[in-house]
């Protein structure tokens, strides 16, 4: 019987690793056209683009990751925020300002590459594009959430 408790409970942690999975990879095939269009971009800039932003994006996928980790286990692992010790908290705000100056620079990094090889009369409205694009996902998910 544990043998089966066991298999069942990594069954559903494999699934939902793998529905997190499916669900990024939905949201990267939905991000292509509508970046490609919204930045106006060439077949040739598009070749050049989606390689550079892909690695960054993968970098910003990592760096959320931990900083979800980060919370979730001081919240999870002592139940409430209020049972932090101050030592604690001041790691812990010093961990995540160390992502937010992580992420600063990768989105650095990635509007230099980007310049280097496409027009910044392009990239310059890459954050802008990004922001749309987020906002259609959450009206998308907003919408379905309604019918459910």
């Amino acid at each position: 019987m544990k043998n089966l408790i066991i298999i069942f409970v990594l069954c559903l942690g494999l699934s939902g690793h793998a529905q997190k999975k499916d669900r990024h990879e939905q949201i990267k095939a939905l991000r292509v056209p509508f970046l490609t269009e919204e930045l106006n971009l060439t077949p040739a800039e598009a070749e050049k683009f989606w390689p550079i932003y892909n690695t960054y994006d993968c970098k910003m996928v990592d760096l959320r990751s931990r900083e979800r980790a980060l919370f979730e286990e001081k919240f999870f692992e002592s139940g409430s925020k209020k049972n932090l010790t101050e030592k604690e908290a001041n790691k812990l705000m010093a961990e995540y300002n160390d992502i937010q100056r992580s992420k600063y620079e990768i989105e650095s990094q990635l509007m230099t590459d980007l310049t280097q090889k496409l027009p910044a009369s392009k990239m310059v409205f890459l954050p802008e594009a990004e922001h749309k694009f987020g906002r259609k996902l959450w009206e998308e998910y907003k919408k379905r959430k309604g019918k459910d």
